[in-house]
C-alpha cells in the first residue's frame, strides 16, 4: 500500500536510512533519484526531499556533478563525533543514575542479559541489542532533545562500527564495559555511571579508528 503523498518523503527516507544503516548500501554509493523512484514506486520530488532529510542526518552528501552519495566517514569525523558523544552521553548517564527506578533497573538487566546471550560473531544482532541497551539509559535521563541528538550521532557511525568490524576481536572488552555501565546504573551513582559511559564511548571510537585504518 502506497503511503499518502504528504508522507512520501518520510517513507522514502525510512527505506533508504534502513538500507544505509544496515549496510545494504555502502558508503560512497550514488543515490540516483530516478533509480530510487523506480524501485520504490514513487515520483522524483519525494525522493529529492528524502535525500535532503538524509543529508541533514549526515547519512548522505551532495557532490558536485555527482548528485547525492552515501556519506563516508574519515578519521577526523570519528574524532569529532565521538568527542561530542563522550560529553553528551556522560551527561545523560549522570541524569539517568539520578532518576532510575526499580523498573528501569529490571529493564536494563533484561537487555544486558539479552546482549550477553548473543554470539560474538553475530555483530548485527549485537548492534541491535547494544542500541536498545543504551537507548534505555538515555530515556531514563528524561531529556527528549538530548536523546534525539545522541541517537542521531550514534546512527551516523553505527554502520561503520558494525560493518567495519570495529567490534571484531574485542567482544570480551565490550561486554565488560557494558557490565560496568549496568553496575553503576544499578547503584545509582551519577559520577561513576558518567565516567564509565564516557570511557565506553572513547574506547568504541578508538576501535573504530583502528578499523578504518586497516581499510585504508
Amino acid at each position: 500500500m502506497t503511503p499518502p503523498p504528504s508522507s512520501l518523503p518520510d517513507y522514502v527516507a525510512t527505506q533508504l536510512r534502513t538500507a544505509i544503516l544496515g549496510g545494504q548500501i555502502a558508503a560512497g554509493t550514488p543515490l540516483r533519484q530516478e533509480d530510487i523512484a523506480q524501485q520504490l514506486g514513487v515520483s522524483r520530488p519525494p525522493v529529492r526531499e528524502a535525500l535532503r532529510l538524509l543529508e541533514g542526518e549526515g547519512l548522505a552528501v551532495l557532490r558536485p556533478r555527482r548528485g547525492y552519495v552515501v556519506a563516508s566517514l574519515d578519521a577526523a569525523d570519528v574524532v569529532e563525533i565521538f568527542g561530542i558523544r563522550e560529553r553528551l552521553e556522560e551527561h545523560a548517564a549522570e541524569l539517568a543514575a539520578m532518576h532510575r527506578t526499580a523498573e528501569d533497573i529490571a529493564d536494563l538487566a533484561r537487555l544486558l542479559e539479552e546482549m550477553e546471550a548473543i554470539e560474538d560473531r553475530d555483530l548485527a544482532g549485537f548492534a541491535a541489542a547494544n542500541h536498545a541497551f543504551h537507548a534505555r539509559i538515555f530515556q531514563v535521563a528524561g531529556r527528549p532533545r538530548l536523546l534525539r541528538m545522541m541517537l542521531s550521532l550514534r546512527e551516523t557511525v553505527e554502520r561503520y562500527v558494525r560493518v567495519g568490524g570495529a567490534l571484531s576481536g574485542d567482544m570480551t572488552v565490550v561486554r565488560a564495559e557494558h557490565r560496568a555501565i549496568f553496575a553503576a546504573f544499578e547503584a545509582g551513582d551519577p559520577a561513576r555511571l558518567g565516567s564509565v559511559s564516557r570511557a565506553h564511548v572513547a574506547s568504541t571510537g578508538r576501535r573504530l579508528l583502528a578499523a578504518l585504518a586497516q581499510h585504508d
